[in-house]
């Protein structure tokens, strides 16, 4: 039989199907091997313990596990000075332009590719201060380049009202 499809290819679309599903079953085989050596070890390291013992441990965990979550959850109101979520201030810049006057200033035309340059720049200057090493980063920059941000604002601000005339 033959396949011709919009793409130009013979190839059957089943074929390619049988062959994920033959390589997903071959995972989960390994998978379900791997699960039932792990139990057989397990089972024949704890073969030899006693009911009591297990019933000993079963106590141990659930009250070590449960102090611990209560532990946290009182931690966590008795100290609403210490965050485990940094807050940052927000703060004007010190080198801030009146960004109507800078716009007046400016007569050239920005072309679409320049404005999506400038919101790519943007997004990367936003997503630095995710990470604390993205963090160090966008300070040095921030500090090398004090107006950077307060430029782009100005770029954008003019992209948008070229086309509101």
């Amino acid at each position: 039989m033959r396949y011709k499809f919009k793409n130009g290819t013979m190839q059957d679309p089943a074929g390619k199907n049988r062959i994920k599903s033959k390589l997903l079953q071959q995972f989960e085989e390994a998978n379900l091997r791997l699960q039932y050596k792990c139990a057989h070890w397990l089972e024949r390291k704890t073969a030899h313990w006693s009911r009591r013992s297990w019933t000993l441990i079963l106590i141990v965990f659930t009250l070590g596990t449960g102090g611990y979550s209560i532990y946290v959850m009182v931690d966590s109101f008795s100290e609403p000075e210490v965050s485990s979520v940094p807050i940052t201030r927000i703060v004007k810049t010190t080198n801030a332009i009146q960004i109507s006057k800078a716009i007046d200033h400016l007569k050239v035309a920005i072309s679409k590719g320049e404005y999506e340059k400038t919101i790519r720049f943007r997004r990367y200057m936003d997503s630095l201060g995710r990470s604390p090493t993205g963090k160090k980063i966008k300070d040095s920059i921030n500090q090398n380049r004090p107006g950077l941000l307060d430029s782009l604002t100005i770029v954008e601000k003019y992209y948008h009202s070229q086309f509101k005339k």
